[in-house]
Parts: structure tokens; sequence; C-alpha cells
């Protein structure tokens, strides 16, 4: 081989493994930027949970189980602005995993205020009043009744993920409705009607 064919070769190794190097720093970057957003939605993700919980404290002095919650201007105060800490954090989610992660939490706290502001009280509106004066005056913040009794509702165009479920594939599996014999009989009819 001649010392040109040499250069030749030498210059080529020497791309190559430039181009090599850089292909590894560029995913070495790509994989550390993936993972840095990962963490960041993980921290974002548990402060919005814990949003949502300490709203729901709030609201009802505390108890974790819905109650009627007491008509306390500062508990119903204190409980939307969590609700919107909640949404301002969602809203910074970039990743699906997160964002479905928030999501399915979400549904599980609108059901717990769901069953916590369900009382027919609420169709009073001497609950939301300062009792204590001659003329009827605000107790319960307006915006922060609104703002709770909006993050109870299911929203109007959120897909119900059940909608693509394939009932006839569980019932015909096989193993469901093994034993299970008043769902049976109660899908039989619904059947037949």
């Amino acid at each position: 081989m001649s010392l040109e064919e040499w250069r030749t070769l030498f210059s080529a190794g020497t791309v190559i493994t430039v181009i090599v190097a850089t292909l590894n720093y560029w995913l070495a970057r790509k994989k550390e930027k993936v993972e840095s957003e990962l963490n960041r939605d993980k921290e974002l993700c548990t402060q919005a949970v814990l949003s949502l919980e300490r709203s729901f404290n709030a609201l009802t002095n505390g108890n974790e189980k819905p109650v009627l919650p007491e008509a306390s201007r500062l508990n119903w105060l204190t409980s939307a602005r969590l609700i919107v800490t909640y949404k301002k954090l969602k809203a910074e989610l970039k990743t699906d995993l997160y964002k479905l992660v928030c999501s399915q939490h979400e549904e599980h706290w609108r059901h717990q205020f769901y069953l916590c502001l369900k009382d027919s009280v609420f169709q009073n509106q001497s609950y939301f009043q300062d009792k204590t004066k001659d003329t009827p005056k605000e107790n319960i913040d307006p915006k922060s009744a609104l703002i709770i009794f909006n993050f109870k509702q299911w929203e109007p165009g959120k897909l119900d993920p059940l909608k693509h479920v394939d009932k006839d594939n569980i019932i015909n599996d096989g193993y469901t409705l093994n034993g299970e014999m008043g769902l049976e009989f109660y899908i039989d009819s619904l059947r037949s009607n």
C-alpha cells in the first residue's frame, strides 16, 4: 500500500470516528433530555396530585371520605385556589405518560368532589350566604364555588375511555362471567330487551 492510500484510509477513519462520536453525543443528549423531561413531569405530577388531595382536605376539614363541607369561606377559597394550582401544574406536563397518570388521579378526585357536593343542600342559596346578618350577604366566594363545582363535573368534550371497550369480547372471553350468575343474568336480561 502506498503512502497516499494510507493517508486516504487514515482520513476516512478519522471522518468515521468523528461521525460516530457526534452521533454518540447526540444520542446521549437526546436520552438526557428525555430523562430530564420525565423527571420534571414526575415532580409536576406529584405536586399536582398533592394539590388535589389538599384541595379536597381543605374543603372537607381534613376528612378523607366525602362529607358535606362546612359552609366556611376560607375552606372554599383554599380548596378553589388549590384546584387552580393543580390545573396550572397539569398544563405544564409534556410527556404522555404523566399526562395519563395525572388524568387518572384527576378522575379519582373529581369523583370524590362529586360525592361530597351531591347533597341537596346545595340546591338552596342559603348554604352559600352569611346567615348571621339580617340581609343575606356573601359567605362562600362565588368564584371559589364555581371553580369547585366546575371541577367536579365531567368535562363536556372529554371522551369516555369505556367507549372503545368491546363488551361482547369481555362477555365471551370464557372467564369474566365464570361464577358471576347475577351479572350474567343481568346482561342476558338487557340483551333480551
